[in-house]
């Protein structure tokens, strides 16, 4: 007598990044933590471009974070020179206004940092409203990546601005 094959044994197949996040019921524990951390990563970018909205984009290119009763850029009163976030609230102040020049002005990099934070936005009240994991939304979306770039971009913005005032 002969056997028969054996059936193949399922194997589990691992989460894909195109899967579709599944819609968490209100219920559920890990959907109410999730929501909770949306939420926040819902006030807090909105917050940011409500404040960018009612500030006066200072017209030397920075300083604009002074109407916020903050105190001058400590680097840049010590050293001459701006610091990588010289210039981001003057930048945001002006991109919450479609001025993108002034923007450009202030800091380039406040322009990436702007969309990025706009986008954000819905995203957060998205994953608030279905209940999506967070770690796996951004994981899905590749924030990581964002990350990098921002932070290269900014490393870059910067030493182009310190080069072209000290050799310019």
């Amino acid at each position: 007598m002969q056997n028969a094959p054996a059936a193949p044994i399922p194997v589990a197949a691992a989460p894909s990044r195109s899967m579709a996040l599944p819609t968490a019921p209100w219920s559920s524990r890990s959907a109410l933590l999730s929501r909770s951390i949306w939420a926040v990563l819902f006030a807090i970018p909105t917050a940011v471009v409500v404040t960018a909205a009612m500030l006066t984009p200072a017209p030397v290119g920075h300083g604009t974070h002074t109407q916020l009763g903050l105190p001058p850029c400590g680097f840049l009163v010590f050293s001459g020179y701006p610091c990588p976030g010289c210039g981001l609230t003057t930048a945001f102040a002006h991109m919450v206004r479609l001025q993108i020049l002034g923007a450009w002005h202030a800091n380039p990099f406040g322009i990436a940092l702007f969309t990025c934070t706009v986008a954000f936005i819905p995203l957060a009240a998205i994953g608030f409203v279905r209940g999506w994991p967070v770690v796996a939304t951004l994981d899905r979306i590749h924030a990581e990546k964002f990350a990098i770039g921002l932070s290269l971009l900014s490393l870059t913005a910067w030493v182009v601005r310190v080069a072209t005032q000290m050799f310019g």
